[in-house]
C-alpha cells in the first residue's frame, strides 16, 4: 500500500474522482479527510497486477497531478 497526504487546494476532488475512475480496474483507492483541507490517499494495487505495481502507482499519481493541473488551468 502506498499512502500520500495531499492538499485539496492543489489536488482537486474532481481530479481525484477522475483518477479513481481511470484506475479502479488496477487498484483500490481509499481517501480519508485530514485537517487543514488535506486528505490521505491510500493506493493498493490489486493482486493480479502486483508485478506491475510500481508502474501502476507512478502512473496513477501522474494522472492525478495532470488532471489537477488541467483543472486549474481551465478555471483560470
Amino acid at each position: 500500500m502506498f499512502v500520500r497526504e495531499v492538499d485539496n487546494n492543489l489536488y482537486t476532488r474532481k481530479a481525484l474522482a477522475s483518477s479513481r475512475d481511470a484506475y479502479r480496474s488496477y487498484c483500490d483507492i481509499e481517501v480519508s479527510p485530514l485537517p487543514n483541507n488535506r486528505a490521505k490517499v491510500s493506493l493498493s494495487v490489486k493482486n493480479e497486477f502486483l508485478n506491475d505495481s510500481r508502474q501502476i502507482t507512478l502512473e496513477f499519481w501522474n494522472y492525478f497531478l495532470d488532471s489537477s493541473c488541467k483543472g486549474h488551468l481551465e478555471s483560470a
